[in-house]
């Protein structure tokens, strides 16, 4: 998207890096509407005047409200994907692992309110693509987990789409329940909670399952 207009140099700025300045203030100001007003009732114009961008530029990025949602959501689910990632590349052993992938993971979500309320409830119920979007990106990171917190040879194959639901789905609904009450919660009781979660589910399968 874009036009060969938008690729002139002004001061020495081209139109490229313009067109991503102009994006990044978009998705900022997507974050923050979202994250904070919600999604069902911002409009474009809403968002351009929180990125002070020209309303005309919003569709040189986005095709509407929708995609941008889905850009602000994909945006989100990184940032808690790469602190899970970082945490658990520290290392091999998978009883270091769980707490510590775990306490980053709910670190994003404390700091940031704003991408808690993207992740588990703005996304939902507003069309089959943004649910599929959803779908995939939760998946993605149940897998993440069960390579994560699992012994990579103690689950069936057939088994590991069904677990990997089962703990992203049951961890899920902690963190709706805990950023629902203004996490009130102590974190610590949380993480608690969730570790003894994973724990099990680890306990109940063994490589002598297979």
């Amino acid at each position: 998207m874009g036009s060969m207009q938008g690729q002139r140099s002004y001061g020495g700025v081209s139109g490229d890096e313009r067109a991503a300045r102009r994006r990044r203030q978009l998705l900022d100001a997507g974050l923050s509407i979202f994250g904070s007003r919600g999604y069902r009732t911002a409009t474009v114009r809403e968002v351009c005047r929180e990125a002070k961008v020209a309303d005309r530029y919003f569709y040189d990025e986005f095709h509407g409200m929708e995609e941008l949602l889905i850009a602000v959501y994909t945006e989100c689910l990184d940032r808690l994907e790469a602190a899970v990632a970082d945490t658990l590349g520290s290392s091999d052993a998978l009883s270091e692992k769980v707490r510590p992938g775990l306490e980053s993971f709910l670190t994003v979500v404390a700091d940031d309110p704003r991408l808690a309320r993207v992740v588990w409830f703005e996304v939902l119920g507003v069309s089959p693509i943004v649910e599929q979007t959803y779908l995939g990106r939760m998946a993605r990171f149940g897998e993440l987990l069960v390579g994560a917190s699992l012994h990579p040879l103690a689950l069936p194959r057939a088994l590991e789409p069904w677990v990997s639901s089962a703990l992203i789905g049951g961890i899920s609904h902690v963190v709706m329940t805990w950023v629902a009450a203004g996490l009130a919660a102590p974190r610590d009781d949380v993480l608690d909670a969730l570790e003894i979660f994973l724990d099990s589910v680890a306990a109940r399968i063994s490589p002598e399952d297979t």
